[in-house]
């Protein structure tokens, strides 16, 4: 009896001992998560945190916001004195993972059996830093051109479709381009953005690197994509359908020249739809023109989240990690329609067509497949930073050609590949 009495105690006592180490492994955790973003793209963040929280009430998220200006910044700042948010939004991913900033996923990814197949390939590519895996993409940086129809329907001009080429957008951009009786340009044609420049030269069948991932030879040189940037520097200087890239720091960025009619395209991303729904003019999108012999590139890029090599709840952070980059939170996203997804499924797929006017979907994730990656290498954003763009800005504010550009960034990008493949 006794025996049996003593074997009850055991038993009960090693219950307990279980429950306890249960209700442990469930005690309330919170993460911190950072991103930003303008206030029209936020609410999704929020949505994600409400639908995640209600699947795992043990673990809370707090947030770090910041607008995209003083963001990276502060997460410089954090990574450095070790304090960086347990999970981030981030773009150039191999650059923070060479510096061991970041937690490394393919043991995770193996031992849980998250479903990586949804995403494309070229832009998981983009996550990883020597083959590893470091975080997934939210969305893709797809590019379309927007178009105001009134403008258009004023001048007479069709309204673009996939047929264009670099041909009939430059001859629309000229018939919408408008001056006054002095002659001062009240309209443009189009309006630019300067970090695109790589969309021209992909459109033109050139690229910047033999590689974008693992650069060995720089190929701007390439007659090619030196045609490419002459021909975006000529929409600047010569035929003046944009404005110069200085006039727009006066005049206003792309989004508010859109949308307050004094352009009548912009070629930018989805996520400026919730600013144009409130011009006050009708406007469409269309694909992006091709190249003079029918190329058709868009961007393959986008920011998306990773897990701080730091953080000190790396469990729940990589659970948390997945609902926000698998079917769940990517579902979410879409269905603002300022995100083209990342990852491929029906319910993602849906999501953003449902979310955007009829046939505007479409045309984002059609051209979303006509995607290639730019630079997106350890090192690029500084080579970029001090010798890629202020060779460039001399293209755009006319005082060099596109060969004299190129031959003067050419010595130190590959000075810079002979140092980084030693």
């Amino acid at each position: 009896m006794k025996r049996r009495t003593l074997g009850l105690a055991c038993l009960l006592l090693a219950m307990l001992v279980g429950m306890t180490a249960w209700v442990s492994a469930q005690e309330p955790v919170t993460l911190i998560w950072s991103f930003w973003g303008d206030p029209n793209e936020l609410p999704p963040n929020y949505q994600v945190i409400e639908a995640f929280e209600a699947a795992y009430p043990y673990i809370k998220i707090e947030t770090q916001h910041a607008p995209w200006s003083s963001y990276f910044d502060r997460i410089q700042t954090q990574m450095a004195g070790g304090t960086a948010p347990d999970v981030m939004f981030l773009n150039n991913i191999p650059s923070y993972a060479a510096r061991g900033a970041l937690m490394p996923l393919d043991d995770l990814i193996a031992k849980s059996g998250f479903d990586i197949e949804p995403y494309y390939d070229e832009l998981l590519k983009i996550f990883k830093y020597k083959d590893v895996i470091y975080g997934f993409p939210r969305d893709n940086d797809t590019t379309i051109l927007y178009y105001n129809k009134d403008l258009f329907d004023a001048a007479g001009v069709d309204y673009p479709d996939g047929t264009w080429t670099w041909t009939e957008f430059l001859d629309a951009a000229q018939k919408l381009t408008v001056r006054d009786e002095r002659g001062r340009i009240t309209q443009y044609g189009v309006v630019l953005e300067s970090n695109k420049y790589f969309n021209f030269i992909h459109q033109n069948g050139a690229d910047i690197f033999d590689d974008n991932l693992n650069p060995t030879r720089f190929t701007l040189d390439d007659p090619k994509a030196i045609e490419a940037l002459q021909f975006m520097g000529d929409l600047i200087n010569k035929y003046e359908v944009a404005p110069s890239f200085a006039q727009m720091l006066q005049l206003g960025n792309s989004t508010e020249l859109f949308q307050t009619g004094r352009v009548a395209m912009a070629m930018t991303n989805a996520a400026r739809i919730p600013t144009f729904q409130q011009a006050s003019f009708r406007w469409g999108v269309a694909p992006l023109p091709a190249g003079p012999t029918g190329i058709r590139a868009n961007s393959m890029s986008g920011a998306g989240y990773v897990i701080s090599a730091n953080t000190k709840h790396p469990e729940e952070a990589w659970t948390f990690l997945q609902f926000l980059c698998g079917v769940e939170g990517q579902t979410i996203f879409a269905s603002t329609g300022v995100a083209v997804p990342a990852y491929r499924s029906d319910q993602t797929r849906d999501a953003f067509v449902s979310a955007l006017p009829e046939g505007f979907g479409e045309i984002f994730l059609e051209d979303t497949e006509y995607g290639k990656i730019p630079p997106l290498f350890d090192g690029w954003v500084e080579l970029n930073t001090t010798v890629v763009n202020p060779a460039l800005d001399l293209l755009f504010i006319g005082e060099a050609t596109a060969e004299e550009v190129v031959a003067m960034m050419k010595p130190d990008v590959e000075e810079f590949l002979a140092k980084r493949n030693q």
